[in-house]
């Protein structure tokens, strides 16, 4: 296992796009810097990529697929488990790595870099275990279905999970004979540089290409004529764009968009329980999770038990770095997050909402892009801080009288991508579960996707599932119906047939 890095070893770096097996400046020559968001100084230069670039990584990608497509299933899941080896051999680097591009705290890193491993892991195990069906016969013709891969798939990354995201949109595709051309965001483009770098150690050339860069390089791949299918995860406003863009082509699409949880406690919940897993559901990640229970709905007669004791909590929030092991809540990741946060936060109070807390920055982090935990109290559904996606550590108060209402207010935003309910009652939790307009529902917890569970949402929280065994399998290969004139229909003597 390597040594962990430090940030001038990652200063130090080249960094270019990879394609077609080796790195390589951007076609522009162009670098941009990326940024530490912890205290703003520059801590990587990556290039500025251009459409040119991304038609020579799709170039790379379709005659790799060629190649890889001609490949046994076996050997697909064998590449994939030694793309997850050779992640846990440079665990702590990436950890450091992710760290210090997005922020976040070290233990929140490792997490990310465990589920990374383990993402590339499972489809490596999945790869051979995935198969079509044979079908009734007809006629005395024998019917069955073949799972073929589309071909390149373009992946579009956010940066809030930079390396796990790098493995969601990489292993699953591999692993059903895809190839792969990623545009990881700008602001975290580290992450899948350095995971590129244990891909050309392992995997045949231009099996997986990642471009690096703004706007220019995800349009030009949302709209390429050589991608044949789009898997995006994001804003659902950009989702919409992308959409709109892969209609130009007729290319399907994979989306992973916003999310307005709700997190609903009911009164006869575990308090305790219940205070806990609402704290992980908004401060995880500085709440910049699409799965983030950024709406909390109490039932009136336990509304003030439940503040009074998770309001000391907020208060308890250690503020600094990501880099520092006693921090709790790390910055936003970038200037344009730490905006759009506190002007999420002026909203709320303008709508009226009360501030039931609101923490302090310590003075010694004015560099950085840190936004204090904010709990709203006295929301209404139809505020904009009830119905839009903050992103932040900002968290709405809302409160119910029956469960039917609770209900409506929880299925009463354009958003169904997760919710959590907590009751010592599980006939009623699994009811509710049945009527939330959601993909994914917790019950009397908030541990977020694991490995082998299919995750993804309703309405416009996004289209497919990522994680899961059939569910994502199926998301990136294409259904082939065959039938085959395999016997006679006729009656008579077998043995007829050598006379």
């Amino acid at each position: 296992m390597t040594d962990p890095v430090t940030a001038d070893d990652v200063r130090s770096r080249e960094w270019g796009n990879f394609i077609d097996g080796s790195f390589r400046a951007s076609e522009s020559n162009q670098m941009y810097d990326v940024e530490n968001p912890a205290n703003g100084t520059s801590i990587a230069s990556v290039p500025d990529s251009t459409a040119e670039d991304v038609d020579l990584a799709v170039e790379s990608a379709r005659e790799a697929a060629v190649r890889w497509r001609r490949l046994d299933a076996h050997e697909w899941g064998n590449y994939l488990l030694e793309v997850a080896d050779a992640i846990r051999d440079i665990r702590e680097e990436l950890v450091t790595i992710e760290t210090l591009e997005n922020g976040k705290p070290f233990r929140e890193s490792r997490n990310d870099v465990r589920a990374t491993e383990k993402i590339f892991r499972y489809f490596g195990g999945a790869a051979d275990k995935f198969h079509g069906e044979t079908l009734p016969e007809t006629n005395g013709l024998f019917n069955y279905t073949l799972r073929e891969p589309y071909g390149v798939v373009g992946s579009i990354i956010p940066w809030n999970w930079p390396p796990m995201h790098t493995a969601d949109f990489t292993a699953p595709q591999l692993a059903t004979g895809n190839t792969v051309v990623m545009k990881p965001s700008p602001e975290t483009p580290l992450s899948t540089l350095r995971i590129a770098e244990v891909l050309q150690d392992v995997l045949p050339d231009g099996v997986v290409n990642v471009v690096t860069g703004g706007t220019e390089p995800g349009a030009a791949l949302a709209e390429h004529h050589g991608i044949d299918k789009i898997a995006f995860t994001g804003h659902t406003d950009t989702g919409t764009i992308v959409m709109e863009s892969a209609a130009k082509t007729i290319t399907p699409v994979t989306l992973e968009l916003g999310g307005k949880n709700p997190n609903i406690v009911l009164p006869d919940a575990d308090i305790e329980r219940a205070v806990n897993g609402t704290y992980d559901g908004i401060f995880y990640n500085q709440g910049q999770a699409c799965s983030s229970g950024s709406r909390l709905l109490l039932h009136e007669s336990i509304a003030s038990a439940f503040l009074d004791a998770f309001l000391p909590l907020a208060e308890e929030l250690i503020i600094g770095p990501g880099t520092d092991e006693e921090t709790d809540l790390a910055p936003l990741a970038s200037q344009k997050q730490y905006d759009k946060v506190t002007d999420y936060i002026r909203i709320g109070k303008e709508e009226g909402a009360t501030v039931l807390y609101e923490g302090v920055i310590p003075d010694d982090l004015e560099d950085g892009y840190y936004v204090p935990p904010v709990i709203f109290g006295d929301v209404q559904p139809d505020m904009r801080i009830a119905n839009e996606e903050i992103f932040g550590p900002v968290l709405s108060v809302l409160t119910f009288e029956t469960i039917e209402e609770a209900i409506e207010i929880a299925n009463d935003t354009k958003y169904g991508l997760t919710a959590a309910i907590w009751t010592e009652n599980l006939d009623v939790a699994n009811r509710m579960a049945r009527r939330i307009e959601a993909g994914y529902v917790y019950l009397n917890n908030f541990e977020r996707g694991a490995v082998g569970v299919p995750f993804g949402g309703y309405k416009q929280s996004g289209i497919g599932r990522k994680r899961g065994f059939q569910e994502t399998l199926h998301t990136y290969t294409r259904t082939k119906a065959i039938k085959a004139s395999m016997a006679s229909p006729a009656e008579g003597e077998l043995d007829s047939y050598f006379e």
